[in-house]
């Protein structure tokens, strides 16, 4: 079962936000989104654009700073870096979404523990788009739409991206593993 103490939320300097869009290089190479690297010829669960920001770019280092601190303070569990990894830049324009999905697989050896949202946009800049969090226990809620916003959460909570009907949504996403679960 899932931690049901699932989100630490905090916010990241607008300037820090603003000097990451400033670099077009991840704009540029948005291409459609895949689902465990599989590229989609049904958008039916996911529907997005991203990138790839390797993990050893200045942003990635800011969001693993949020993900050990949520980590210390919360969930306290045992995670390994981003290491060679990367974090995914997400668009979301009208009519995207994702479904109803957790970022952990079963019986994976190195399991994902931890999955962070960065809000890059302006809550201003689309309507729909929120990302949604479904507790073990039915309980559902939003994560804030603040511009700056970062959610950790764990892995294994099912989450949603509600569909986009106007404007613009970005993110960054990531994810830490860590040891098999005991």
């Amino acid at each position: 079962m899932a931690n049901e103490a699932i989100w630490y939320n905090t916010t990241l300097p607008l300037d820090v936000i603003d000097s990451f869009l400033k670099d077009k290089r991840f704009e540029q190479k948005l291409e459609p989104s895949t689902l465990n690297g599989d590229i989609l010829s049904d958008t039916v669960i996911r529907d997005s654009k991203s990138s790839w920001v390797d993990s050893n770019h200045w942003i990635a280092g800011f969001c693993y700073h949020f993900i050990l601190k949520a980590n210390e303070e919360n969930f306290k569990y045992n995670i390994n870096s981003f290491g060679d990894r990367f974090i995914q830049y997400t668009s979301y324009e009208k009519g995207h979404h994702y479904k109803w999905h957790t970022d952990s697989r079963f019986g994976d050896p190195t399991p994902r523990k931890l999955s962070l949202s960065l809000q890059l946009s302006n809550p201003e800049d689309y309507t729909g788009g929120q990302l949604e969090f479904i507790t073990d226990n039915d309980h559902r809620f939003m994560a804030p739409k603040s511009r700056g916003s970062i959610i950790v959460f764990d892995s294994r909570v099912k989450h949603r991206v509600r569909k986009v009907t106007s404007g613009c949504r970005k993110s960054i996403v990531g994810w830490v593993e860590g040891p098999a679960w005991q």
